[in-house]
């Protein structure tokens, strides 16, 4: 009788601590649930408030240089707005050049914002733009000269077309294509 009463106590005893192992998951997760989830969430909220306000500065500034007359910003989900003369406009009425322009200063401004982020990017400094001036007029060409400038980059690499753009660079490498195949000359 005494052992099989030891062997309770002892069944007991194990119960006991595994009652005391669930409790401390309950409040473990009860803490979770009420504290940690909302902390981040509200962490998140703050961060991509942060992170909208840089990102909606920037665009504008990038695409003020580039177009006077319209008026651009960021919704809630990083969409772009658009302003012309006090009415909302839309992104499809508007020009090659404009539209160019706007694609130009979003890319820069979200190139800047993530390079800001992450500081382990090791290509802060260089900067590529694949025909970032299609659709422009001349007077545009003249004020991405600016944008590049504001840009502040080590290394700034540019593929155009358009001649103009080779006044802005200090090394031009020209390819061509015969036959499907592309060489520099």
């Amino acid at each position: 009788i005494i052992k099989g009463l030891e062997e309770i106590n002892q069944k007991i005893k194990s119960l006991d601590l595994v009652k005391q192992k669930i409790n401390t998951l309950k409040e473990m997760r009860n803490w979770f649930d009420s504290f940690f989830v909302k902390l981040m969430s509200t962490m998140e909220k703050h961060i991509m408030i942060s992170i909208h306000r840089e990102f909606n500065s920037l665009l504008k500034e990038w695409f003020s240089i580039l177009i006077e007359d319209i008026d651009v910003s960021l919704d809630d989900e990083f969409v772009v707005n658009l302003v012309q003369d006090g009415y909302e406009s839309d992104l499809d009425s508007l020009s090659g050049g404009e539209k160019t322009s706007v694609a130009l200063a979003y890319r820069l401004a979200l190139n800047k914002v993530v390079n800001e982020l992450i500081p382990t990017i090791k290509t802060k400094d260089l900067i590529i733009l694949d025909e970032p001036t299609d659709g422009f007029s001349s007077e545009q060409l003249d004020k991405v000269r600016e944008v590049i400038v504001e840009l502040n980059m080590k290394q700034t690499i540019i593929v155009s077309h358009e001649p103009k753009m080779e006044s802005y660079v200090e090394n031009i490498v020209r390819i061509v294509k015969n036959d499907g195949v592309s060489r520099v000359v």
